[in-house]
C-alpha cells in the first residue's frame, strides 16, 4: 500500500470512529434519560391485591446458591395460601430436586409441587419449554410467574411483579436482573456484560420503542394470555421462548411491562467457556431477532472506539483526552 494511500485510509478510520463516538455519547445520554423515565414509571402498591399466583422454576442441573435461590421464593411479604411454587426437571436424577424436596420438607405450609422425568415425551427441541409444558400439569392458579433457578428475590418480589396485573390491559410483566455474587474471573466479565451492555439496551429499548419482549429471569403472564399464545407448546422449537412470549402478548394487544423490580441473578463461580459460549449464543439470537439494532450496537462499545481513535491518531493529546473521558 502506497504512503498516500494509507494516509487517506486512515483519515476515513478516523472519521468513521469520531461519528462512531458521537454516536455512543448520544447513545450513553439516551441511557441515562431512558433509565430515569424507567423509575418514573414505578407504581405504589395496593397491599390488598394478592392474586394467587402459581410460580414456575425450570431445572437443569446446579445453580450456584441454589438453596438460597429458592428458599428466597418461600419466604415471600405474601399470604401463603396464595402461592404454589412448582418445580420441574426432565432428567428425574436432576440435582436440582433434591433441593426441591427439602424445601417440601421444610415448609409444609406452603404448596409445593415437584414434576419430574418428562424426558420420554419430550415434545420439541426447546428443553426448557419441554419442562414448562409437563409442569403446567400441576399448576393451580391464574397467574404464572416463571422463575430462573439461578434467581434470589426479596420478601416484596410477588407483590412488585404482580402489582401491574390490576389493570386488565397488562398481560405480560417482566424484569430487568443484574449479576451477583461472582467468584471467578469469567463471572466477573458475565455480571460486568450485563450491567453495561444488556441493561441499558433493554431500558433504552423500552424508552424509545415500548415493551416487546420478555426476560427470562422473570416473565409473569395470566394462564388465560398464555392459552391466547398457544400455550408453552406453541414455542417448543423456538430458541428465544423468554423473548417471543414478550413479542406474541404485546402483539395480541396487551400492554408488556418492564417492572421497577430488579432481579438477582446469582453467578457463581462461572467458567470461562461457557460463558463466552452463553455470551455467543444471546448475541447472535439477537443478531437473528432484531437484525437492525444488531447492526447499531457498535455505537454501544465507547472503550473500544475510544481506544482505536487513539491508536488512529497516533496516540496524539486528543485521543489520550477522549480515551480518558469515555473510560470515566
Amino acid at each position: 500500500m502506497s504512503p498516500e494511500i494509507f494516509a487517506y485510509a486512515l483519515a476515513a478510520a478516523r472519521v468513521l470512529l469520531a461519528l462512531g463516538l458521537v454516536g455512543y455519547c448520544v447513545y450513553a445520554f439516551l441511557t441515562i434519560w431512558a433509565a430515569r423515565k424507567w423509575r418514573l414509571a414505578s407504581r405504589p402498591l395496593n397491599p390488598e391485591w394478592t392474586p394467587a399466583v402459581t410460580i414456575l422454576k425450570p431445572l437443569c442441573g446446579m445453580d450456584a446458591e441454589m438453596y438460597a435461590n429458592f428458599l428466597s421464593c418461600c419466604e415471600q411479604d405474601y399470604p401463603a395460601h396464595s402461592i404454589q411454587i412448582v418445580f420441574g426437571a426432565l432428567d428425574a436424577d436432576d440435582m436440582g430436586l433434591a433441593v426441591a424436596c427439602r424445601l417440601q420438607s421444610e415448609f409444609p405450609h406452603l404448596d409445593i409441587a415437584v414434576v419430574a422425568g418428562y424426558i420420554p415425551r419430550l415434545q420439541g427441541t426447546n428443553y426448557k419449554v419441554c419442562n414448562l409444558t409437563a409442569m403446567m400439569s400441576e399448576a393451580k392458579h391464574d397467574l404464572l410467574v416463571l422463575c430462573d433457578s439461578d434467581v434470589r428475590v426479596t420478601p416484596e418480589y410477588l407483590r412488585r411483579v404482580t402489582a401491574p396485573f390490576e389493570d386488565s390491559t397488562v398481560g405480560l410483566v417482566t424484569c430487568p436482573y443484574y449479576g451477583a455474587e461472582p467468584q471467578s474471573l469469567p463471572a466477573v466479565l458475565e455480571a460486568l456484560g450485563i450491567g453495561a451492555d444488556f441493561i441499558p439496551r433493554t431500558i433504552t429499548a423500552r424508552a424509545l420503542e415500548g415493551v416487546s419482549f420478555g426476560l427470562g429471569q422473570t416473565i409473569v403472564l395470566p394462564r388465560s394470555v398464555l392459552e391466547q399464545l398457544g400455550g408453552f407448546e406453541s414455542l417448543a422449537e423456538e430458541l428465544a421462548d423468554d423473548y417471543r412470549l414478550g413479542n406474541r402478548t404485546r402483539k395480541l394487544g396487551y400492554q408488556v411491562i418492564l417492572s421497577d423490580y430488579v432481579v438477582k441473578n446469582v453467578i457463581g463461580k462461572e467458567k470461562f467457556r461457557p460463558m463466552w459460549t452463553r455470551r455467543l449464543r444471546w448475541a447472535r439470537t439477537f443478531r437473528a431477532l432484531r437484525p437492525i439494532g444488531y447492526m447499531g450496537s457498535v455505537i454501544t462499545y465507547g472503550i473500544p472506539l475510544a481506544f482505536l481513535f487513539l491508536l488512529s491518531t497516533g496516540l496524539s493529546l486528543l485521543g489520550w483526552g477522549i480515551f480518558g473521558a469515555i473510560c470515566t
